[in-house]
C-alpha cells in the first residue's frame, strides 16, 4: 500500500532517526546528494543512480551533508505482511525494466496524476515480489502478524501469540525476533504507532485513535507517541507534511 510519495530535494535539516521499526518501508531512487545510512549491521553512503529499499522491521539512521542535499523520488510503502529486515540496494542501470517503472512513477508524480501514481506503485510492488526483493515470513509468523493487525485494539499477550504460532513461549519469542528482527513486544508497539500516524491524518478524534490502536487511555498514548517521535499526537497532526 502506498502511503506517501514525491519527487523532492530535501531541506538542510532533513535526517532520519528511527528509534523503533517504522512498520513501513521507505523507497528512494537517488539522483544526487551525500547521505550516510547506518544500522546495527552496516554504515554506508547512498549512491547516485541506485534504488534503496529501507527496512520496515529494523531501526536505522540517515544523515546528509547539508551542502549536498538528498535529491530523490521516494515512496513510503506498507508491504504488510511482508517484512524488510535489512537494507536493499539495487543499481538501476542493471535492471532496465525497474528503471522504466521508476521513471514512469516519477513522471506521474510530476504531472500530479494520482490514479496513475498509485497504479505504478502496485506495479513496483509486484515487480519486487516476483523478483524476490520482498520476502514473506514463514507462515507461522505470518499468522501471528495478521492476528496482531486484526486485534491491535486489544491487549495482545505472548501466550496467545505463541499458541497461534504453535510453539512454546520461549521458542516463539526467539523465532519471532530472528524472523522479524525485533521482539513481539517491540513489533506490537511499532505497529500501534504506525497505525496511529495513519489515523492522525484523518478527522478522527485523538481519544478514539488511542482506543483503536490499543492504548488504555489518552495519556498513555500521548506519552508513547511523544517518546518515540519527539512530539505529541496533537502537534503531529498540526505539523504533518509529506516528507521522504
Amino acid at each position: 500500500m502506498l502511503l506517501e510519495y514525491g519527487n523532492t530535494h530535501v531541506n538542510e535539516e532533513w535526517k532520519i532517526d528511527e528509534k523503533i521499526p517504522p512498520g513501513y518501508s521507505r523507497v528512494y531512487y537517488v539522483y544526487d546528494g551525500e547521505v550516510e545510512y547506518e544500522d546495527d549491521q552496516r554504515r554506508m553512503l547512498l549512491k547516485k543512480g541506485h534504488l534503496y529499499i529501507f527496512p520496515s522491521a529494523a531501526v536505522y539512521r540517515m544523515n546528509q551533508n547539508p551542502q549536498n542535499r538528498l535529491y530523490c523520488t521516494f515512496l513510503h510503502l506498507d508491504v504488510f505482511p511482508t517484512l524488510i529486515t535489512e537494507l536493499v540496494e539495487l543499481p538501476i542501470e542493471e535492471t532496465p525494466l525497474l528503471q522504466h517503472i521508476l521513471f514512469a512513477f516519477a513522471a506521474s508524480i510530476e504531472k500530479n496524476d494520482v490514479k496513475l501514481t498509485f497504479a505504478l506503485s502496485d506495479v513496483f510492488e509486484i515487480y519486487c515480489k516476483e523478483h524476490e526483493i520482498f520476502h514473506s515470513p514463514v507462515k507461522q509468523i505470518s499468522y501471528v502478524l495478521l492476528y496482531i493487525a486484526k486485534n491491535i485494539e486489544q491487549n495482545i499477550t505472548i501466550e496467545v501469540l505463541s499458541k497461534i504460532a504453535g510453539y512454546n513461549e520461549q521458542y516463539f519469542i526467539r523465532l519471532f525476533k530472528k524472523t522479524v528482527g525485533v521482539t513481539p513486544h517491540q513489533y506490537i508497539l511499532s505497529y500501534r504507532l504506525k497505525e496511529s500516524k495513519k489515523l492522525l491524518k484523518t478527522d478522527l478524534s485523538i481519544t478514539l485513535i488511542s482506543k483503536m490502536t490499543g492504548y488504555g487511555d489518552m495519556k498513555s498514548f500521548s506519552r508513547s507517541f511523544q517518546n518515540n517521535y519527539g512530539l505529541s499526537p496533537t502537534t503531529f497532526r498540526k505539523m504533518y507534511t509529506v516528507r521522504p
